[in-house]
């Protein structure tokens, strides 16, 4: 069969990208070897995020309760609660198929062989087909990286796949890793009543991350009942009974019902076979591209997690676009500025350089008069460079994945504090906090005494 282009993944890279190829006039086939929407809507962004707001919900009953505001008896049925979120992730994926059907995109399932730049082998259960292609748009994406010192069984050492579809809460948990999906989970059970505990090898959590953001999610964690312990990993374990007796390079030791291995993602063996064709790839195996989303192979284009961290969805979807436009002959370029969240209690959200050697001003919302009316904690922070045009933000409490967006525009096109400061917000909300740091910045505050 003959395409214009072949799309090798499903997922936010790859569909987007197919989708938007088909609007540009280009006969398009996509191949993914297991559901449409890829890890984002089926393992990742999507059932993380209902689980997370049904967490929440429950815990703030909970803390009514303790407040003495209602009277209740909560009783938690996950199985329930996991059935909701496959019926979202379902409904979503439904969404998918219908938007590259209506577009005109012939969606292959099997697994693909590039065997050269323009035939893709698709090997499914019952038949194998050669597809004939003058474009190839690799969205792949990555797998989880085991731990040496405690590897997956899928059974009571697992990966945030098996966690997120757990029939009944833990008694406990060990979560590995503090990045983004270790804390969002970890944030998830502590919430839901299990006793957690956060093990992460560096110094911080989240790291990379604003130090000041990364405290205030171990203050949050810790609040809720978490224990974290910060330059710590698995030193040795053992199964004892119904669990895993794990003790810890810091002296811990305990007997845990799930241990959930988050320590990353690496680039796929599938990914690294491209070298053959001449795909360049990186010392990580993640493969390289100009900022048209080419490889080093002229027909051959890459978008979203497989082409290197950070691993966002959002990013994946412009790649996505970027790519199709530029196959199309556009002139278009990937040279966005990329937010990033973790949707953990509070939730904290970057965009843009962050360096301390930058100058910054933080609002805290002590002084907001939303945050004090939900009795909610956190801050903005803005960093701003030598010619006082706004270089990046850090956001911390409710909404900060929302209010972030709110900010990217003004990172993006570099824009003066005092022309950002001209933008009215809404009354009370959480976004009015940016308004508030940038009066900071210009030395005219009116809802906070600078000292």
């Amino acid at each position: 069969m003959k395409f214009d282009a072949v799309v090798v993944g499903g997922g936010p890279g790859g569909y987007v990208s197919a989708i938007r190829l088909s609007q540009l006039g280009f006969r398009v086939a996509l191949v993914e070897k297991e559901d449409l929407g890829g890890e984002c809507t089926n393992y990742g962004c999507i059932p993380s995020k209902h689980l997370i707001t049904q967490a929440k919900k429950i815990y703030s009953l909970r803390e009514m309760q303790s407040k003495n505001l209602v009277k209740a008896s909560v009783i938690i049925n996950l199985a329930a609660v996991v059935e909701e979120t496959r019926s979202v992730v379902g409904r979503l994926r439904q969404g998918i198929g219908f938007l590259l059907k209506n577009y005109g995109v012939k969606v292959f399932k099997g697994v693909a062989d590039v065997k050269d730049p323009h035939t893709i082998v698709v090997k499914a259960e019952e038949a194998e087909m050669e597809l004939e292609t003058g474009y190839v748009v690799i969205a792949t994406g990555t797998e989880p990286v085991p731990l040496a010192s405690i590897p997956f069984d899928g059974r009571r050492v697992i990966d945030y796949k098996k966690a997120l579809f757990l029939a009944e809460t833990p008694r406990n948990m060990l979560v590995v890793g503090g990045g983004a999906v270790g804390l969002e989970l970890g944030t998830v059970f502590t919430q839901l009543g299990a006793k957690v505990s956060i093990a992460e090898f560096m110094d911080q959590l989240l790291p990379g991350m604003d130090a000041d953001a990364s405290r205030a999610v171990k203050r949050g964690l810790e609040k809720m009942g978490a224990r974290v312990f910060l330059g710590t990993t698995v030193d040795s374990y053992r199964y004892v009974g119904d669990g895993v007796e794990v003790s810890l390079t810091n002296g811990e030791r305990d007997v845990y019902e799930y241990v959930l291995v988050s320590v990353g993602k690496r680039a796929t063996e599938w990914a690294r076979r491209l070298r053959e064709l001449g795909v360049e790839l990186d010392d990580k195996g993640y493969v390289k591209t100009d900022e048209r989303m080419r490889t080093t192979v002229e027909n051959i284009y890459a978008v979203g997690d497989v082409c290197g961290p950070p691993f966002l969805a959002h990013k994946a979807h412009r790649q996505g676009v970027v790519a199709a436009e530029a196959i199309a002959g556009m002139e278009v370029r990937f040279d966005s500025v990329v937010p990033f969240g973790v949707f953990t209690t509070p939730e904290v959200a970057s965009v843009g350089k962050t360096d301390q050697g930058l100058k910054s001003v933080r609002f805290p919302f002590s002084a907001l008069g939303r945050a004090v009316a939900d009795g909610e904690e956190g801050f903005v922070k803005l960093f701003v460079d030598g010619e006082g045009r706004l270089a990046g933000a850090v956001v911390v409490g409710p909404h900060a994945t929302e209010v972030i967006s709110s900010i990217t525009s003004y990172v993006e096109k570099r824009a003066k504090c005092s022309e950002a400061a001209e933008t009215i917000h809404i009354h009370p909300t959480y976004s009015e906090a940016v308004s508030e740091a940038l009066h900071i910045l210009l030395k005219k505050p009116v809802h906070y005494v600078v000292r």
